[in-house]
């Protein structure tokens, strides 16, 4: 079965330490809020923003989740420290999306997909099935994980360790202009490149039209 999403909106982000244009002061004014947020959080935020989100329906994925709240509780534990409830509130994978959620109001679904490698091809044909229904949907996915040590564990050689993409689409019956050819960038974790290679495409299409094959 093959699917075809208009995109109405993208946008990317990477860094190979942290993105540092994300924005967040002026996009999340309450201070304490602020100060919570996440850097998969942040990343959520600023994307939605640059793609025209207004409370659409969200499929987010992530394949490490908020690495850097997960490795602070294990160091507590492994330290036989008392565990911070910050870090741990934001140890899960939906993190991101729900201080998105707080920030812009929305009381839309929200999906969490997590697939490693495949985490960007799962999180298109979850949307594009969810899009069946006439929806807009905004579709995230974001891996930020720059933390002490992370060279060890980084085998792929990956050199960009924050990067996030957004695409906001609704089904079309529409002849497709782009199509996924799975190109790799090494550079990149794996589990963005299909959304990545989209967000690229549809920047040189005025009517960019995307087929997913489920």
């Amino acid at each position: 079965m093959k699917i075809n999403l208009k995109i109405l909106g993208q946008a990317y982000v990477s860094a190979n330490e942290k993105c540092d244009t994300l924005e967040e002061k002026v996009l999340v004014s309450n201070m304490m809020l602020r100060r919570r947020l996440t850097r998969g959080a942040k990343i959520a935020i600023y994307l939605a923003s640059k793609v025209g989100y207004e409370n659409e329906k969200i499929v987010f994925g992530s394949a490490y989740g908020e690495v850097q709240a997960t490795v602070s509780v294990v160091e507590s534990i492994y330290q036989k420290k008392s565990l911070s409830p910050t870090a741990f509130q934001n140890s899960v994978h939906n993190t991101p999306v729900s201080y998105l959620s707080i920030v812009s109001g929305n009381t839309a679904e929200v999906t969490t997909v997590s697939d490693l490698h495949d985490t960007s091809l799962s999180v298109l044909k979850v949307a594009a099935v969810k899009a069946l229904k006439g929806d807009k949907i905004l579709l995230l996915n974001i891996d930020a994980f720059a933390f002490d040590g992370v060279d060890t564990l980084n085998r792929c050689g990956v050199s960009k360790l924050e990067s996030g993409v957004a695409l906001l689409v609704e089904m079309t019956t529409e002849d497709a202009n782009i199509y996924i050819e799975n190109i790799e960038d090494k550079a990149l974790s794996p589990s963005l490149w299909q959304m990545q290679e989209i967000c690229e495409k549809s920047i040189n299409h005025s009517h960019p039209i995307v087929e997913i094959e489920i």
